[in-house]
């Protein structure tokens, strides 16, 4: 296994670890963190653990992604996978399955669109080839749309443990998106792409614990995790 390899399984591996114990964590705040009125203690030990782990591993992952360059073409980036494009067909079809209980026929829409666009970008990534715009831009649209949404009910709630990861897995979500339907257009940012996919990974991981939406999140973060794109450096393609 060469250095860059190992570079890529790091990242992952990092992400996936550090996602689970984060969310093993907030089982225990939600188990144990209450008080006799049902409210959750904010310097409980497990509420500080979590948020600790969450801010050594986005800061750390700054760092992890740096070496990984801005050079490489679309190709090069995202070449055919079997593994990648399962995982983003398994998504959309999961997300699928989740927008059949929508709140409201927009939602349920959205939700059905999005899903669908994912399960053509994972049958795309089987042969390499690039998706049609369409797909990856309706899927950032439904990031948004969905970010907008839920803080409609997030802002409610005056605990704020109850639902930060979630918020933060939603901006992340929304902004890998972006920077995903960006590299359809040829505008590539790899570190950013990067960045934003594990850290959405990582965050959806974490969001696993919401007992509401596991699945909605168990979808997302499959395909945060498989849309990072090549998680190794590339040599520039020279022009003719």
């Amino acid at each position: 296994m060469n250095y860059f390899t190992k570079n890529r399984v790091f990242l992952l591996l990092s992400t996936v670890v550090s996602g689970v114990i984060c969310m093993l964590l907030r089982f225990v705040m939600m188990v144990f963190g209450c008080d006799d009125r049902g409210l959750l203690i904010s310097m409980h030990f497990s509420v500080i653990l979590c948020w600790a782990v969450a801010a050594v591993f986005l800061a750390g992952l700054v760092f992890g992604v740096r070496r990984l360059g801005d050079a490489g073409s679309y190709e090069q980036l995202f070449p055919a996978s079997a593994v990648g494009g399962t995982m983003v067909v398994m998504a959309g079809v999961m997300l699928l399955v989740v927008s059949l209980y929508g709140d409201t026929v927009f939602e349920k829409a959205a939700g059905a669109a999005a899903g669908a666009s994912m399960i053509c970008t994972g049958s795309s990534r089987f042969s390499g080839k690039k998706p049609a715009f369409i797909c990856n831009f309706l899927i950032c649209v439904f990031f948004v749309v969905k970010l907008i949404g839920n803080y409609r009910i997030w802002s409610a709630d005056p605990q704020l443990q109850d639902y930060a990861f979630q918020m933060l897995a939603c901006v992340m979500l929304m902004l890998a998106a972006f920077h995903r339907v960006s590299a359809d257009a040829d505008a590539i940012h790899r570190k950013r792409l990067a960045y934003t996919c594990l850290a959405a990974g990582f965050l959806c991981i974490v969001s696993l614990s919401d007992p509401e939406n596991p699945v909605y999140y168990g979808a997302c973060g499959l395909w945060a995790l498989s849309s990072t794109g090549l998680l190794e450096p590339v040599a520039a393609q020279q022009e003719d």
